[in-house]
C-alpha cells in the first residue's frame, strides 16, 4: 500500500517547495514535511496538541469568519459558490437523495452516487461548498476527547474532471490549500504537514492527504479516482474497486477545528459552543460535570439541525436516529440537574444560529412541539421499562448484549439504567463501551432491497429532476411505461422531481395530471434507473 500511495502522493509541488517524505516513527504512516529532522507525522496521537493556550495565527477567528473567508478564497481562485445558507438554499443534513445512508455525513455526499459516477453532470465546475454535516459513529467520544462534534460543517472544493477534459486535480488541490492556510488563516507554512492516507466511502475511493497542523487534522484532501466494482482489481478492506469514470477532487475543511485552531481553547466545544456552554452552567446544580454539559452543548445543536431539516423521530431510519440524540440529551439534563427543559435549550440555539441559518427559524414552532412530545414520550417510556427489566431478569437471570439493545431500541431504556436495576436485583450486567456508537451505526444505513424482477430491470430510463432543482414542485413528463397492480397502477416517467424512497425518508407523494384527471401518487421508489 505505501508504495500506491508514494505513487500516487508524489507530487511535483512537494519537491518544488522544498518538502520531504519521511515514515513516521510512531504510526509508521508516510507524510510531507518542510522539516528534514522531523521523526513524528504530526498527527493524534503521535503528538499532543500544540496551539491549546497558544495559537499561532494572525487573529482569531469565528465560525462565520472561517466560513466566509473559505468560500470568498474559493470564488477568487475560480469556483462557484453553491449553497447559500443564509437565504435557505442548502442541501439537509436528512441525505433525501440516498439510497444507502439516512444522514449527510460530507460534502461530497450531496454528489454521491449520480455525479460522481459521471450520470448527472455537477451543478457547478469546479465548486465550493460548506456543508453542515452530521455523524454519531463516535457518539461515546463527544464531550470527552475535546475535540468530537455530532454536528459539523464540512467546508470543501470540489472538481469533477473528466478523463480528457481535466479542470485541475492534485498539484493545484495541494496549492490552493497551501495557500489558502498560511494566506488566509495564518497558520506558518513550515507548520502545516501532509499525510498520505487512503480514502473509501458511499462507493467511492482514491489515496487522500491529512492536513495537520499544531497536532490537528484541519483537512482532508481526496482524490477520488476509484469506485466500488466487484470486477475490480484493487481491494481496500475486502471491496474491490476499479477505475472511476471522473477523477473527483473531494476535499474536506473542518470549520469548527479551523476556528478552533485560530482561537486555541481548551476544547472545540469552548469555541463552537460558548454561549451555550455559559448558560448550562449557570443554570445546572452539577455544573462541574464539564463532560455532561459539553455533550449536552453539542446534542442540542445537531437537534436544531436535525429537526429543523425535517427529521421526525421515530422508532425506524433517520427518525430513530434523531430520537437516539434527543434521549440521550435528557438523560445529560437529568444527570447535570438543570433547571430546564429540552425545548428551551435547542429553541435556544436555533436563535443563536439565525443569521447564518434563517430556515432553522422557520421551523421554530414545529421543532418546539416535536421536542415537548418527545419528552413526555421518553419519561413514559423509562417508567414502563423499568417495570420490564425486572420482569426479564425474573425470567432469564440474566441480559446478554442483544437484550441490552432491544431494551433501548424498542423501550428507551439506557444500558447504566439497565444495570442499576439488575444490581438491585443481584445481577451483573457488562455494557460494552461503544454501546451507543454501535447502535447509531446500526441504524445509520438503508438495508439492501432484494433484487428486482426482469420486468423492472428492463423499465425505461428516469430522468432525474430532484439533482438540479431540489425545490422544484411541477413539471411536465412523459409516461413511458405502466402497469396494473392489485393496489393500482404503476408508471415511469420520462422526467420527475419526485423524490423515491430512500435516505432515510419516505418517498415523496403528490399527483398527476392528465387531460384533466387527477390522480394521486401515494409511493415513489427507484429500481434500477427508474423512477416508478
Amino acid at each position: 500500500m505505501s508504495s500506491f500511495l508514494q505513487k500516487e502522493c508524489d507530487l511535483k509541488y512537494f519537491h518544488d517547495n522544498g518538502y520531504f517524505r519521511k515514515k513516521c516513527e510512531k504510526c509508521k504512516d508516510y507524510f510531507w514535511t518542510l522539516d528534514k529532522n522531523l521523526k513524528v507525522c504530526g498527527d493524534q496521537p503521535c503528538i499532543k496538541f500544540s496551539f491549546i493556550g497558544k495559537p499561532i495565527c494572525k487573529k482569531p477567528m469565528s465560525l462565520s469568519d472561517v466560513r466566509k473567508s473559505f468560500l470568498s478564497f474559493f470564488e477568487k481562485n475560480g469556483h462557484s459558490r453553491l449553497h447559500y445558507p443564509e437565504t435557505g438554499e442548502r442541501c439537509p443534513v436528512i441525505a433525501r437523495w440516498r439510497s444507502d445512508i439516512y444522514l449527510t455525513i460530507a460534502s461530497i455526499a450531496d454528489f454521491q452516487p449520480h455525479v460522481t459516477s459521471g450520470e448527472v453532470p455537477p451543478p457547478e465546475n469546479p465548486l465550493v461548498i460548506s456543508q453542515p454535516c452530521i455523524r454519531l459513529n463516535d457518539l461515546e467520544s463527544v464531550g470527552v476527547s475535546g475535540r468530537h462534534l455530532t454536528m459539523f460543517e464540512m467546508m470543501g472544493h470540489h472538481a469533477f474532471n473528466k478523463k480528457v477534459d481535466e479542470i485541475y486535480f492534485k498539484e493545484k488541490t495541494v496549492q490552493l490549500c497551501n495557500d489558502y492556510f498560511v494566506n488566509h488563516i495564518g497558520i506558518p507554512r513550515e507548520e502545516i504537514n501532509y499525510k498520505e492516507q487512503l480514502w473509501f466511502g458511499g462507493g467511492n475511493a482514491g489515496p487522500c492527504l491529512e492536513v495537520l497542523a499544531g497536532g490537528l487534522e484541519i483537512a482532508t484532501l481526496v482524490f477520488m479516482n476509484m469506485k466500488e466494482d466487484e470486477a475490480g482489481d484493487f481491494e481496500i478492506e475486502g471491496k474491490k474497486y476499479s477505475p472511476n469514470p471522473l477523477n473527483i477532487v473531494d476535499t474536506g475543511y473542518g470549520l469548527e477545528r479551523i476556528a478552533w485552531y485560530t482561537q486555541g481553547t481548551q476544547t472545540v466545544y469552548d469555541t463552537v459552543l460558548p454561549e451555550m456552554i455559559d448558560w448550562i452552567k449557570k443554570h445546572a446544580k452539577k455544573s462541574s460535570d464539564m463532560k455532561s454539559i459539553y455533550s449536552l452543548s453539542d446534542h442540542s445543536k445537531c437537534l436544531a439541525f436535525m429537526l429543523g431539516d425535517g427529521i421526525v423521530p421515530s422508532n425506524v431510519k433517520a427518525g430513530y436516529l434523531a430520537r437516539l440524540i434527543i434521549r440521550r440529551s435528557l438523560r445529560f439534563i437529568e444527570k447535570i440537574k438543570l433547571d430546564a427543559s429540552l425545548k428551551q435549550l435547542v429553541l435556544m440555539q436555533v436563535n443563536f444560529l439565525k443569521k447564518d441559518f434563517p430556515s432553522l427559524k422557520k421551523r421554530e414552532k414545529q421543532i418546539g412541539e416535536i421536542l415537548f412530545i418527545e419528552t413526555q414520550k421518553y419519561k413514559e417510556t423509562i417508567s414502563k421499562g423499568k417495570n420490564l427489566v425486572k420482569r426479564i431478569l425474573h425470567e432469564k437471570k440474566t441480559i446478554d448484549q442483544n437484550e441490552l439493545v432491544n431494551l433501548y431500541d424498542t423501550h428507551g431504556m439506557q444500558p447504566d439504567i439497565v444495570k442499576n436495576i439488575a444490581k438491585g436485583e443481584g445481577v451483573t450486567v457488562k455494557i460494552p463501551h461503544n454501546f451507543e456508537s454501535m447502535v447509531a451505526e446500526l441504524h445509520s444505513h438503508e438495508k439492501k432491497e432484494e433484487a428486482c424482477s426482469d420486468v423492472a430491470v428492463n423499465l425505461p430510463k428516469t430522468k432525474k429532476l430532484y439533482y438540479k432543482d431540489h425545490y422544484v414542485k411541477e413539471f411536465d413528463a412523459t409516461v413511458l411505461w405502466s402497469n396494473k397492480t392489485k393496489d393500482g397502477s404503476e408508471v415511469v416517467l420520462d422526467k420527475t422531481a419526485f423524490y423515491p424512497e430512500g435516505g432515510g425518508q419516505p418517498s415523496d407523494i403528490g399527483f398527476l395530471k392528465n387531460n384533466g384527471n387527477k390522480i394521486n401518487v401515494k409511493h415513489t421508489k427507484k429500481v434500477g434507473d427508474a423512477i416508478v
